[in-house]
């Protein structure tokens, strides 16, 4: 009798034990699971934040680019001359100089 009763008490005690450890990593598992799916939530946030300040940098590039060339280039204006050519100046008037002036 106490032989079976001890078969029967380990039986117990393994089966008992055996599920929590199951059950313990089953939960494990789906913790891994959610922080893996946040981490790639978080990887596609930073991704797209990346992108919206690359493109407002450009912006930004392009628009201090035209700053600097109308500073820099003296403005100019074009004119159709007597001659038949267009050329480029200051002025019509002195873009035409040495053209017969400004048609």
């Amino acid at each position: 009798m106490s032989r079976r009763y001890l078969t029967h008490s380990i039986l117990v005690c393994a089966l008992t034990f055996g599920m929590a450890a199951g059950s313990f990593a089953q939960s494990a598992s789906d913790d891994a699971k959610k922080a893996g799916k946040a981490a790639e939530k978080v990887g596609k946030d930073t991704a797209e934040a990346a992108e919206h300040a690359g493109k407002a940098t450009a912006k930004t590039a392009k628009k201090t680019g035209k700053v600097i060339k109308k500073a820099v280039t003296p403005g100019s204006d074009t004119a159709l001359c007597k001659d038949g050519t267009v050329q480029k100046g200051k002025t019509k008037a002195t873009a035409c100089d040495g053209h017969g002036g400004v048609e």
